[in-house]
């Protein structure tokens, strides 16, 4: 290799290797870019869990919304939605519940309808950027929507 080739290369390199550790960013959303659903899941047992969410991100940069999770005699949790990141048709929603506890929770709008989405459970001490996806679940019935 000539010295220009190999200059080039070195930089080529030394670029890669400097992107290599650098943290990757999350995709965030845009105004205008929201998410909505509702329905019911299980997740293996005879508990029936119901949900309905809503989340947008307005123009002037804030998000807003709120989440509500129950199941009988179980789960009892409604937040505060204050984070939403949206890549294609996958959304996670992060917000906190009345003792400031953050919780975030992923959802996936597959079209079709209820059997096609896919949710997961409010994972607690999580945000936005934080969320570690475990299972998640098939609607059973109800719709979600990531516009």
């Amino acid at each position: 290799m000539n010295r220009k080739t190999t200059l080039a290369f070195s930089s080529v390199l030394l670029a890669a290797a400097l992107l290599a550790g650098m943290p990757h960013l999350a995709l965030a959303s845009s105004p205008g870019d929201s998410t909505h659903g509702h329905g019911t899941f299980t997740t293996g047992g005879s508990a029936v869990t119901v949900f309905v969410f809503d989340a947008k991100h307005k123009g002037n940069g804030t998000i807003t919304g709120r989440a509500r999770f129950f199941e009988t005699g179980g789960l009892d949790l409604d937040i505060d939605v204050d984070c939403l990141t949206i890549s294609g048709n996958t959304a996670i929603i992060g917000g906190t519940d009345a003792s400031s506890t953050s919780y975030a929770f992923k959802v996936t709008d597959n079209g079709g309808g209820a059997t096609a989405d896919r949710i997961t459970l409010p994972q607690v001490g999580q945000t936005c950027s934080t969320f570690n996806t475990l299972g998640n679940f098939a609607l059973a019935g109800g719709d979600v929507e990531v516009d």
